[in-house]
């Protein structure tokens, strides 16, 4: 069944690349606050345990993976569709497209926890044709239809999503140029929630799962409101009672 849906996925994918140009979105990430304040952890509950996780989809037709100074490499995807696909694990069968604007604007590509993706080239040496990374700062060039991240070759990962058979395949690292290209990324990734007095004064921070919307094409996380308050009062006392800013602002 595994490799059955990925022939699906793969048939979607190819169909999408006769739909016409990129929009263009840039989404910062926010980090200072968590390296100033201690992060409190909670332990996830089931139902975030249990929650549907998704993968997701990006493709071009062509690109290039250069190191740079840092260590760290520049993935630059050229002829990208103008859509993320979106694909949920077993049991459940949800699969839509995202709009790539409104899709990297709601997912989480922070420094604190970026998401584990799997870079696949489809026309690659069979050595050399998966390298998985986590992927942050996503840049558009609607002109040139171009994708740009910021990776970082990963030699020991794990995936929230169900896809081993085709992370198994991974290498170490993939020519510098190549043709046709799918990223498969990861669902996503946990975050915190943060613990107030007052808008300028903060408690601290608890761990949540973050689950992806499908109505709104975000990543947010899994509880409501009133939950997190509630946590935030057990963790930190009465006065504490503020939330903050959930997942797709780290």
């Amino acid at each position: 069944m595994r490799h059955m849906k990925l022939a699906i996925l793969v048939s979607a994918l190819c169909s999408l690349a006769f739909i016409g140009a990129v929009s263009c979105a840039e989404m910062a990430a926010n980090e200072t606050e968590l390296d100033e304040m201690e992060l409190n952890e909670m332990e996830l509950n089931e139902t975030e345990m249990n929650r549907t996780t998704f993968i997701f989809i990006q493709e071009g037709t062509g690109g290039t993976f250069v190191k740079d100074e840092s260590g760290n490499y520049t993935l630059t995807i050229t002829g990208v569709v103008p859509y993320t696909i979106y694909f949920s694990d077993r049991p459940e069968r949800v699969v839509g497209f995202a709009p790539m604007d409104k899709f990297l604007d709601g997912f989480c590509f922070g420094a604190i926890d970026p998401p584990n993706a799997a870079v696949m080239l489809r026309e690659g040496e069979n050595e050399s044709d998966v390298v998985v990374a986590e992927l942050t700062s996503p840049q558009f060039d609607e002109t040139n239809s171009t994708l740009t991240y910021t990776a970082k070759v990963l030699d020991d990962y794990t995936f929230n999503s169900d896809w081993s058979h085709i992370i198994s395949k991974a290498d170490d690292a993939i020519p510098e140029a190549f043709g046709n290209v799918s990223i498969v990324i990861d669902d996503c990734p946990d975050s915190f929630v943060g613990c107030d007095k007052s808008w300028d004064e903060g408690c601290g921070r608890i761990k949540t799962g973050c689950c992806w919307h499908t109505w709104d094409f975000t990543c947010e996380a899994c509880h409501n409101d009133e939950y997190y308050v509630n946590k935030c009062i057990e963790k930190y006392g009465e006065e504490c009672s503020r939330t903050g800013d959930y997942c797709g602002a780290f």
